[in-house]
């Protein structure tokens, strides 16, 4: 798993905060925690996670007043619930706000890492509905001439998502090769470039 993959555990139990960041960080995720929803709503906001563990109850703002603030403030981020047993009917309808699944206590680890595991599946996905809403897929198969000029437009996620589509449609892998390696593209160029690439890489799989 990528180290940039960002995680935000919010939670007002300390020992389930702990137990989380110790093993989700051995699997390879960049992890932060809060224990109550307003700094963990900052949290969110300062280093904009890929998923969001999210305990339905917490003091002063409940989970699911956190988790419509998480989605004004992206709504891609992945939030997983984490709720006991008497409150699944909440987790349910927190589902209408956004939330992508849920979790109960007691917490089974294994469970919770393939969840998030098709959590970021989703947020992957996201991408590539970004790349059909500006119609780059159908660009790239018209104009095949002009894609030799892409590599000297850096800094336009237009560009970014054209390079990964013709490294997989048009099998051209050396500019994606350039632009990961090139030290003027940011780390989160490189790495939105990277997880394009592993959806487009799936998809072509299935063809």
């Amino acid at each position: 798993m990528r180290k940039e993959t960002q995680i935000v555990v919010i939670d007002d139990e300390k020992d389930i905060c702990d137990l989380f960041k110790k093993v989700l960080t051995d699997e390879g995720y960049r992890v932060f925690t809060a224990l109550d929803g307003e700094s963990g709503i900052i949290t969110v906001r300062t280093n904009r996670p890929d998923v969001v563990l999210l305990d339905l109850k917490l003091p002063r703002m409940d989970g699911i007043e956190v988790l419509q603030e998480i989605k004004k403030i992206d709504k891609n981020i992945v939030v997983i619930l984490i709720t006991g047993y008497g409150n699944m009917d909440t987790a349910r309808m927190a589902m209408k706000f956004g939330a992508f699944d849920y979790i109960t206590k007691p917490i089974d680890l294994e469970y919770v890492k393939e969840v998030i595991k098709d959590g970021l599946k989703l947020t992957l996905r996201s991408l590539v509905d970004r790349m059909k809403e500006k119609d780059i897929f159908g660009r790239i198969r018209s104009k095949k001439a002009k894609l030799d000029n892409i590599k000297h437009c850096k800094k336009s996620y237009a560009c970014l998502w054209e390079i990964a589509l013709k490294s997989f449609v048009l099998g051209d892998n050396n500019l994606m090769a350039e632009w990961i390696t090139d030290p003027q593209v940011s780390k989160e160029e490189k790495l939105d470039l990277t997880r394009i690439a592993e959806v487009l890489k799936a998809d072509m799989g299935k063809k």
